[in-house]
């Protein structure tokens, strides 16, 4: 992914915006990641679903109704969901999805948009440093797989250490780094980088081997146990 896809104009055009996950900082938006969450807390219900149908299993077979073990078991799965949600869901909406700088051009202001609300603006003296950690896996002579890698990216601003926030799959590393330190050069914020590098493990040949009745693969072929006196 092009770096301009992740430092970005904002959508008026009067901000640069660093953007982790698209939408927030709006109602509307948090009422559709409300229900997003809903639904992948549903997936993951269907996921644990054979886990269910086991205990259902076990109920019948230690003396319940099929039809009562199912009661219970959809009861208590319905119940989880509804317990989670709530905690899942407020996390979701207090996650930072992109930190917007103004002016665009020659930056003094930032704020943090999150995925109910964008926060107040702030001084741009604020920020400490950006830093950006990538990983890279090798691939292994003869492997016909691409070198694999990924993009953290930490945006520390004062009385906030930051978590970092994984970059869409392709984002240019180099491209990325260069926008930022043109960006906030000038204002003297250091843009960090730190690569980790690791050689992707060969796979193992697979044996192919096993018992192999009659032939030189036999176990009476090439001075085996064999039987008789």
């Amino acid at each position: 992914m092009p770096a301009y896809e992740v430092l970005r104009r904002g959508r008026d055009g009067t901000t640069v915006d660093l953007v982790f996950e698209p939408g927030g900082g709006s109602w509307p938006a948090a009422a559709l990641l409300v229900l997003r969450t809903l639904a992948v807390l549903l997936a993951v219900g269907v996921v644990f679903l054979p886990a269910g149908m086991v205990l259902v299993e076990v109920a019948v077979i230690v003396g319940a109704t099929f039809v009562g073990a199912v009661t219970v078991g959809a009861a208590l799965w319905v119940s989880a969901v509804l317990l989670l949600w709530p905690f899942v869901a407020a996390g979701e909406l207090r996650s930072v999805r992109r930190v917007q700088f103004a002016p665009a051009r020659n930056p003094t202001e930032l704020r943090l948009v999150r995925g109910a609300r964008a926060d107040d603006w702030a001084p741009i003296s604020g920020l400490r440093r950006i830093r950006l950690d990538e990983t890279v896996e090798e691939p292994y002579e003869g492997d016909p797989e691409p070198a694999g890698r990924t993009l953290d990216i930490t945006v520390t601003v004062a009385g906030d250490d930051g978590r970092p926030h994984r970059a869409p799959k392709g984002t240019d590393a180099d491209a990325l780094q260069r926008s930022l330190e043109d960006l906030f050069g000038p204002v003297g914020i250091p843009v960090l980088r730190r690569t980790e590098r690791s050689l992707r493990r060969k796979p193992r040949p697979s044996s192919g081997g096993g018992w192999v009745y009659g032939g030189s693969g036999s176990a009476n072929s090439g001075g085996g146990f064999s039987g008789g006196g």
